[in-house]
């Protein structure tokens, strides 16, 4: 089951990407001259639904900006770097992720994102906490309004599976949140 769906997600996200791959890359554009990283810092809230609790709230911040390693000849490859926190049922989880996105424009100050992304989680299951690696695939929808920055996002994180509790392995979650930023 789990094969399963990481290879529908994977496919799914060649497939969304693919125009991307069309045309010349550019390699570092933080050394030109006019590359602008384009910052956003935001406040997120939302619903994260983990493998071994219950669903409950999620709150967090976000970093991100226009990438500096790479650009695609289509869209705008966004660097996002998030912090997220949840506590329900006796599951403490917090989440650093690095998330890059490719993202094209959809309407007028309008852009949605897809992507994959790695990051670490920290469990706390009780008497136990546990640090593991994570992977995960995501979207998000922006919306601009001068600095104003409105946006949604869902993303799905796999982590290695350690022991977080007795008859619990991984930390595996979805994620569906909003967030408010300001442009700088």
């Amino acid at each position: 089951m789990k094969t399963t769906r990481v290879l529908t997600i994977a496919a799914a996200l060649s497939a969304l990407t693919a125009p991307a791959f069309a045309g010349d890359w550019q390699f570092l554009p933080i050394a030109d001259k006019g590359y602008a990283p384009n910052f956003v810092a935001s406040v997120t809230g939302g619903i994260m639904d983990p493998q071994h609790a219950k669903s409950g709230d999620a709150w967090g911040l976000e970093l991100a900006m226009n990438c500096g390693l790479i650009q695609t000849p289509t869209g705008v490859v966004r660097t996002k770097l998030s912090v997220n926190k949840f506590d329900k049922g006796g599951l403490d989880l917090t989440t650093v992720e690095l998330n890059p996105r490719w993202t094209i424009p959809v309407a007028k100050d309008v852009t949605f994102g897809i992507g994959p992304g790695i990051g670490w989680v920290k469990a706390d299951a009780g008497n136990r906490t546990v640090d593991m690696f994570a992977w995960q695939a995501g979207a998000d929808l922006d919306y601009r309004m001068g600095q104003l920055n409105l946006g949604l996002g869902a993303r799905w994180q796999d982590t290695v599976g350690k022991t977080i509790a007795t008859g619990q392995q991984g930390a595996d979650n979805w994620l569906v949140q909003a967030k408010v930023g300001i442009a700088f």
